[in-house]
C-alpha cells in the first residue's frame, strides 16, 4: 500500500479547497480519514510507468456500483458494457488536462454502447490533481460520494432506464484508451488485467463502500509499448459519513 497522501487536505468553510499535494509520512490531519478523504468521500489514485501523455491516451477508472459485482470489461462488444455505471477519467491534450465524471446510461432496451453523461464538476463534488506524487506519474480524484447517485432521469436518452440508488458493494477497472471515443468507442491500451487490452481481463475485488478502508491494487504483467500507457496500480480510499458493515 502507498504511504498515506494528504492529495488533496480541504478546509470545510463556505467551499471546500484543495491546499496541499504529495506523499505524506505523518498521520492524516484531524478529521480526514483514509487517503486523506475527508467524511463522504472517496479518493482515487492512478499510477503509471512514466509521466503522463494526454496527447496520446486518456486514463480512466470505470465502476460497477450496481452491486452485480460484475467487473467492467475490455470487450464491450460481449459484455454489451456490463458493469459500466460511472467512469472517473482523465485527459487532455499535451500538458495541459482535466478530469470529468461520467454516467453511463444504458439503452431501455436492445444492446449498443451507453449514452454519455457528465454529471458534477464543481470543486467541492469533484476535486483534480494532476501530479499528487510529484513525478508526473500519478493523478488523484476526490469525489464527493453523493455523486454517485447520478441522475435518475437522464438525457440524452429519454427512454432509459431510471439509475438506481448505488449499492454499497462495488467493482472496478482502471484503463489507458486512446483519446476522444466520448461516446465510449474506445480503443483500449491497457487495463488492470494480466492480458492488458485483451484476455484474460481483470478481476475486481469487492469493495465494501460503508466502510472506511485505503487499499492498493496493482495490474498485471501486461507491458504496452509506451510506459506513459502502462498502468501501474491504482489505490481506493473511502471515508463513508456514516461507516457501517456491507450487508
Amino acid at each position: 500500500m502507498h504511504l498515506q497522501r494528504a492529495a488533496f487536505v480541504l478546509v470545510l468553510s463556505t467551499a471546500l479547497a484543495s491546499v496541499a499535494c504529495g506523499r505524506q509520512v505523518t498521520p492524516n490531519p484531524p478529521g480526514l480519514g483514509p487517503g486523506g478523504a475527508p467524511p463522504g468521500y472517496t479518493a482515487f489514485f492512478f499510477d503509471v510507468a512514466a509521466p503522463f501523455n494526454f496527447s496520446n491516451y486518456q486514463y480512466m477508472f470505470v465502476i460497477n456500483a450496481s452491486g452485480s459485482r460484475i467487473t467492467p470489461s475490455t470487450d464491450t462488444l460481449q459484455t454489451n458494457w456490463a458493469g459500466y455505471n460511472f467512469a472517473l477519467i482523465a485527459r487532455g491534450n499535451g500538458g495541459a488536462s482535466l478530469a470529468q465524471f461520467v454516467q453511463f446510461v444504458p439503452p431501455k432496451s436492445g444492446k449498443g454502447p451507453p449514452g454519455w453523461l457528465p454529471l458534477g464538476s464543481a470543486p467541492q463534488l469533484f476535486s483534480y490533481n494532476l501530479n499528487s506524487n510529484g513525478s508526473g506519474t500519478e493523478f488523484s480524484l476526490l469525489v464527493k460520494r453523493t455523486v454517485f447517485n447520478g441522475i435518475a432521469s437522464p438525457s440524452p436518452s429519454p427512454s432509459a432506464s431510471p439509475t438506481p440508488t448505488p449499492s454499497s458493494q462495488w467493482t472496478f477497472n482502471a484503463f489507458t484508451t486512446q483519446p476522444g471515443g466520448s461516446q465510449g468507442n474506445w480503443y483500449f491500451v491497457d487495463s488492470m488485467g494480466a492480458g492488458g487490452p485483451i484476455d484474460p481481463q481483470y478481476v475486481s475485488p469487492t469493495l465494501c463502500m460503508s466502510e472506511p478502508f485505503d487499499q492498493t491494487f496493482y495490474s498485471g504483467n501486461y507491458t504496452p509499448s509506451d510506459p506513459a500507457a502502462q498502468i501501474v496500480s491504482v489505490e481506493i480510499a473511502n471515508n463513508p459519513t456514516t461507516p457501517k458493515a456491507c450487508p
